[in-house]
């Protein structure tokens, strides 16, 4: 008997806070310290050697994630969020205005502030995320636009984990990466974390597909796209789990050189 297809990240059976809960946010997952813990160090050392800099970012992450602007947040003011699915949307509005049902991210904010030698200033650390969010914006996949807050130039683009699941073949890599830097000032920085040799992860009971790439072709991607990498870091993969198979994980840090017009 042939297997179940696997389901697209875009589909209704996606439950967002499942996903980011079963992923990103418990400190109980077995694999949260390659996924979340290692990089949380690497954005870590990044934001606090003044490197990379400015007054404005753009975080384009999976589901909306939240920890890669932890870090982010002590040097970047004004903080734009974009999603990509009504249900991301929701989701990180609800932690964000302190609904009922939002999504604990004290592990995140624990460790940052554990980085920072400020170990009980964790929930400091979370309202200081909430107060620098300038705007939530939805991107529409299928036709490249943006809904509601107009998105300004910006400084830094932080990408974590969003290529696998929104994209269906090698070309939506290129053409994504172009649209999503686009507004990306020239000089200013792509902070940039994707899985290697990824072809599935589940949420619940469903299984759901993912884009596989590997290093060669994403760093050639980034480069076509018009930039120059000056940090890289692969993150082995430590435990197998049912839940994702992806071999290892790519950490980039690349800089803006040109403008490509043509998306």
């Amino acid at each position: 008997m042939a297997s179940d297809p696997l389901l697209d990240y875009t589909g209704e059976l996606l439950q967002v806070k499942d996903l980011i809960e079963s992923h990103f946010s418990n400190g109980e997952i077995s694999f949260i310290e390659e996924g979340v813990g290692a990089p949380l160090k690497l954005l870590h050392d990044i934001f606090s050697s003044g490197i990379v800099k400015g007054d404005k970012l753009l975080n384009v992450s999976v589901g909306g994630v939240l920890f890669p602007i932890f870090s982010a947040s002590n040097v970047f003011k004004k903080i734009y969020v974009m999603n990509f699915t009504d249900s991301c949307d929701i989701h990180f509005k609800t932690w964000l205005e302190k609904k009922e049902g939002a999504t604990d991210w004290s592990f995140v904010s624990k460790r940052v502030c554990q980085l920072e030698g400020n170990e009980d200033g964790w929930q400091e650390k979370e309202e200081q995320v909430r107060k620098a969010i300038e705007g939530v914006v939805k991107f529409d996949i299928t036709t490249g636009s943006v809904a509601s807050v107009v998105v300004p130039q910006v400084d830094c683009v932080m990408c974590a984990y969003l290529f696998n699941t929104i994209c269906h073949n090698k070309e939506d890599i290129t053409r994504n990466l172009k649209i999503l830097t686009s507004w990306l000032k020239v000089g200013g920085y792509l902070v940039f974390m994707i899985a290697l040799n990824m072809s599935f992860y589940r949420v619940g009971q469903h299984k759901f597909v993912a884009l596989t790439v590997d290093e060669k072709f994403v760093k050639e991607s980034v480069t076509k796209a018009g930039f120059v990498i000056e940090k890289e870091e692969v993150i082995p993969t430590s435990v197998e789990s049912d839940m994702v198979d992806y071999k290892n994980l790519l950490f980039l840090v690349a800089r803006k050189e040109r403008s490509l017009l043509n998306l």
